[in-house]
């Protein structure tokens, strides 16, 4: 990934986040992690399968990950 690229990823990323999380964007321009956290467990699941399933130890990149496939399958 370019560095003009993960900019504007982070960017649309941002937009996405403060977008859904109600307008927070109180951690310079990002959602709070409440909010955050919030959002992400709005679009889980937490009776499936995989909500229940993690590293140990918890790997934060990949719960991330976990996160977004349990969206995915939600759809």
């Amino acid at each position: 990934m370019t560095k003009k690229n993960k900019k504007q990823a982070v960017k649309e990323l941002r937009e996405w986040l403060v977008k859904w999380t109600g307008g927070c964007n109180v951690q310079n321009g990002f959602p709070c992690g409440t909010c955050a956290c919030h959002l992400l467990g709005e679009l889980m699941n937490e009776e499936s399968k995989e909500y229940k399933e993690h590293n140990k130890p918890v790997d934060r990149i990949n719960e991330v990950w976990r996160a977004i496939l349990q969206i995915k399958k939600a759809r």
